[in-house]
This record gives structure tokens, C-alpha cells and sequence, in this order.
């Protein structure tokens, strides 16, 4: 079963490709609420108390809707989910009123 992408949900994958500490140790996917599928980023730190934690960083859009998907970084496919959008209405302008 293919893993489907959801608005408010997303991946992190381990960064094979990382050189330097700048470099994040997590990349992956996200899908905004509003649709949108933007490359997030993560990086494992350590606090002064011995505890992990992750930052996280969102950045440019994978995919533009009609437009193909920018090459992989980091690891990562060179595509994006299809991002769904909600069928046109047609709209009745009737304007016959029947006083």
C-alpha cells in the first residue's frame, strides 16, 4: 500500500547526504492544511541537561500545482504528492425574481 499524503501531515527521513553539521539530519515532506507541500527539515540537538531534541525548519514548495516537481536534495525523490483540489461549482446567475 502507497503511503498518501494528508493536509497537517508529513515524513522525516534520515539525511544520508550530509557533510557538515549545517547540514540537517532529517529531511522529508510535508502537506500544509491549505494544501500546499513544502520540504521541511530537521536537526537532532542536545540541551544543557543531556535531553535530545529536534528543530524544525519548513521551507520552499515541492511542488506548484501544473508545474513539475523540483529535482530531490538530501536524499529525497524527485517528486511530490499531487496536490488535490475540490471540483469547480457552477454557479447559477438567474436573476428572474418572481414578484
Amino acid at each position: 500500500m502507497a503511503y498518501e499524503m494528508r493536509a497537517g501531515q508529513g515524513s522525516l527521513f534520515k539525511n544520508d547526504q550530509k557533510t557538515t553539521d549545517k547540514h540537517p539530519n532529517l529531511k522529508g515532506r510535508v502537506m500544509l492544511p491549505n494544501g500546499e507541500v513544502r520540504w521541511v527539515s530537521g536537526w537532532t540537538k542536545t540541551n544543557v541537561a543531556g535531553e535530545k531534541w529536534i528543530s524544525l525548519s519548513i521551507g520552499e514548495l515541492c511542488q506548484v500545482q501544473g508545474q513539475a516537481a523540483p529535482s530531490g536534495g538530501y536524499g529525497q525523490p524527485a517528486y511530490a504528492a499531487p496536490v488535490q483540489q475540490a471540483p469547480a461549482r457552477k454557479i447559477d446567475l438567474d436573476d428572474d425574481i418572481p414578484f
